[in-house]
This record gives structure tokens, C-alpha cells and sequence, in this order.
């Protein structure tokens, strides 16, 4: 099977937008497009999904075991021509030094991703050679099979950079891509705007700008290095109803995680909190991520909807809501501009938007006991106030040690900061399930 890694040296040097333009132009070309996201990122997935007009994968290394990783890449790729994944931050950027640990390059060395660097041109010219042979010479255990030149600015910087490269490194040069006038997609706190807001123009812009620029035949007849095993699985007769909250203020979901509750009996049905909408039947909750301080209004105007969670908590029915879901449950949001929106009030706690980032990176929970070494994920601007609740995790910081507390348990109802994934061991799904 054809498949590459899109890398890069760093963050914002313009691999989703290469990396979603390579996603749509190939699936013009009628290529089936399997693509994935090194690490815990939903944006970026989003934006690769609909570019390849497939779910996309999170490829995560910290936490997924080995064989996990596997088996959800090896499902990403089935019935597909070529995988197409994008990496997180620098190629080896990840949570320890000595064999880059949760890296895109520790993920491409996994799966038998050949890797194809995307450098970021813009103030330099020759150095460009030395930042490709850098990479090269860590990309010791997959190959280094292509470069592609981003936010090049002139057809002399073009010549400058390409006569660099010749000389001085043995990697094809498979693109030289212009800057732009103009970012091709907004972007806020958290990142560029979601896939939902945005509109075709912006991948097809994408893809034009690669089909002109990247040499689309040579990436694509590029080949895993090791194939994927697929191991298929029946999904189980639905039994019981998972309501699964999906709309502009909560759209982050790893796909792997609704497979998940799919796998355990629940069948999937999608509602709007924005638009009021409720499912009464549930037997279970999901309510992932999100921006719903940018609807803060409009949701708290939704009192059947606040009714209908209290409700669903209060007669002990599963529900669990991460960061974005989990400020839903609170007494209210206090926005950017000091304003209070009341929602659900499940939890005796209020959350206050900030203008910097309170929290980022991988952390480990220590307790409850049950799920001690369980890996997720934070990122969020937003800070808890007013508690008057027990906390429900103590967590540990993956990368320096530090210990934190997080989240709430009230019954069978969970939320917190962070995001886990459903196929991570131990399992937060089935101890939710089984009562906690």
C-alpha cells in the first residue's frame, strides 16, 4: 500500500494546509485517500476528513499502546489506495528525548511511514539544507524520502532554495509552494477555525495550490514500508442508545472513540445542544469538546436542554463530557468579556474564559486507583471557579511530574479537562459503564 508522513521542523510551518490540499487533489485524481493526525488533535483531523472525503484516525503514541496503534491504523487503511497522515509540531517533538517518544517520527516508525518533510522557507535561503540534513540524520528508522519547500517567496528564492538542496542533501524535492497573501483559513485559541465553518472554497484553494506546485505523482507512488495488518472485527447487534452531542460548539471526537461505544452494544445518534435538541431514550451521554464559549448565549438559552442533562444524571445514567462538554455541565460560563451564561448546573462550579492557555499536554492519572496509568490529553484557556465540588482525578503531567487535579464525579455523571481515548488501556469507557 502507498502511504507518507507529513512532517515538518516545526509548528506553523504549513503542514495542514499541505497536507489537506494533497488529501483533496488526490481524491480528485479518484484516489481512495485514507488520512490520519499524529497526536491528539481534532481540528486538523477535521479538516483532513473532509478534504479525503473519509473519517480520519488519530494516530497517538502516548495513548495507544503499540498494538492499538496498530490495529487503528490498519482500519484507517482498509479498503483505501494510499494513507495519507499529518504530523504534530516538529518531527521529533514529542515526550522524551532519547528515542522521541510520542513523536510523528516515533509514530512513523511504528507503522512503516516513509516521511515527507514540509520545511518552511520563509527568512532563509541556503539553510534550508542544513535544517533537511538535520532531520535526515535522526530519521534513522524509516526512511526520509522527500521534501516539500513551503512559503517560498519569488522564483529567486525558488532557484535559491532548490540549487541548496541539490547540492547539498540526496532528498528529492518534490514542491516549492508560494507564500500566500493571506492565511487561507482564520484562526482562534485553539487553532485554525473548525472544518463545519469553513466553506468548499478553502480545500479546493488548497488543492489547487498543491496540484500547481507539489509533484503529486512522485508523493503518491510512494509505499509503506510495512504493510498494514487489518484484523476485522463484528460490531456487536445494537442494544442500547448513546446520544452523542455534535454541532458547532462540540465537534471534537476522536472517530476511534465512537467505533468504541459502537463495539460495546451502543448505537450512535447525534444531537444539537445548540439547537435544543435532546434524545429523552438515552441510556448513555457523550459530550466532547469544543468551542461553546463562542455560543455561549445561545446554549444557555436551552433550557430543556439543561433540564434533560440533569435529568439523565440524576436518574444514574451514564454520561461523560470533556473540557468543552464539561463546562456545559457547570453552573455557567463567564466569557471574554465578563458576561455569565447559567448552564446545566450538574456540577457546583463555574468556568471563566482567560486570554492565555492554562493547560497543555499529555498527563497520567494517578487516581481513581482503577484507572491509574491511563494517559489523555489538556488543552484548554479556560480556568474552574467557585468549586464546591470533590475532584475526581489526580493527574500527573506525562513530561516533567507534576501533579494536578481535575474533573467531577456526581453518580455515574464524569467531566473534566481532559480528553481520553476510548481504546487506551486502562479502559475510561468500561469503568464509566460499569459504574465507576
Amino acid at each position: 500500500m502507498r502511504g507518507v508522513l507529513i512532517a515538518a521542523e516545526r509548528s506553523g510551518s504549513g503542514k495542514t494546509t499541505i497536507a489537506t490540499g494533497i488529501a483533496r487533489a488526490l481524491s480528485r485524481r479518484g484516489l481512495r485517500v485514507a488520512p490520519f493526525k499524529c497526536g491528539p488533535d481534532y481540528i486538523d483531523s477535521q479538516h483532513l476528513a473532509r478534504a479525503a472525503g473519509s473519517t480520519v484516525e488519530n494516530l497517538d503514541a502516548v495513548m495507544l499502546t503499540q498494538r492499538a496503534l496498530e490495529q487503528v491504523f490498519a482500519r484507517g487503511c482498509h479498503g483505501r489506495d494510499m494513507a495519507l497522515a499529518e504530523g504534530v509540531m516538529g518531527l521529533f517533538d514529542g515526550i522524551e528525548p532519547r528515542r522521541f517518544g510520542g513523536s510523528s517520527y516515533d509514530v512513523a516508525v511504528q507503522l512503516g511511514l516513509p516521511v515527507v518533510a514540509g520545511l518552511n522557507a520563509s527568512s532563509c535561503s541556503y539553510t534550508i539544507a542544513a535544517l533537511l540534513r538535520g532531520l535526515q540524520s535522526l530519521c534513522q528508522a524509516t526512511p526520509l524520502v522527500g521534501v516539500i519547500v513551503n512559503q517560498v517567496a519569488s522564483s529567486n528564492h525558488e532557484r535559491l532554495v532548490r540549487s541548496a538542496l541539490e547540492l547539498h542533501t540526496d532528498i528529492p524535492l518534490l514542491g516549492c509552494v508560494p507564500r500566500q497573501s493571506s492565511p487561507l483559513a482564520p484562526s482562534r485559541h485553539l487553532g485554525i477555525a473548525t472544518a463545519p465553518e469553513m466553506d468548499e472554497n478553502y480545500y479546493e484553494t488548497c488543492a489547487d495550490l498543491v496540484e500547481q506546485h507539489v509533484d503529486l505523482d512522485a508523493l503518491s507512488a510512494i509505499h509503506l514500508t510495512t504493510a498494514p495488518q487489518w484484523q476485522p472485527e463484528n460490531t456487536p447487534h445494537a442494544t442500547r442508545l448513546c446520544a452523542v452531542a455534535r454541532d458547532e460548539a462540540f465537534s471534537f471526537y476522536y472517530q476511534a472513540n465512537l467505533r468504541e461505544l459502537e463495539e460495546r452494544g451502543f448505537a450512535l445518534r447525534f444531537f444539537s445542544p445548540l439547537a435544543g435538541e435532546t434524545v429523552p431514550e438515552a441510556d448513555c451521554i457523550y459530550v466532547g469538546g469544543g468551542y461553546p464559549e463562542l455560543h455561549a448565549p445561545r446554549l444557555s438559552a436551552q433550557h430543556d436542554l439543561h433540564q434533560w442533562l440533569r435529568q439523565h444524571s440524576a436518574a444514574g445514567r451514564p454520561l461523560l463530557a470533556e473540557c468543552g462538554g464539561m463546562m456545559l455541565l457547570t453552573k455557567g460560563i463567564w466569557d471574554s468579556q465578563g458576561h455569565f451564561h447559567p448552564m446545566a448546573g450538574i456540577f457546583d462550579a463555574s468556568c471563566r474564559m482567560t486570554d492565555r492557555r492554562q493547560a497543555l499536554g499529555y498527563v497520567r492519572v494517578q487516581e481513581p486507583a482503577a484507572l491509574a496509568g491511563l494517559v489523555g490529553h489538556e488543552f484548554h484557556y479556560s480556568v474552574l471557579e467557585d468549586v464546591q465540588e470533590p475532584s475526581a482525578f489526580t493527574l500527573e503531567k506525562v513530561t516533567n511530574g507534576k501533579r494536578s487535579q481535575d474533573g467531577f464525579i456526581r453518580g455515574r455523571t464524569v467531566a473534566g479537562y481532559v480528553h481520553f481515548h476510548f481504546g487506551s488501556e486502562p479502559s475510561l469507557l468500561d469503568w464509566l459503564l460499569a459504574g465507576g
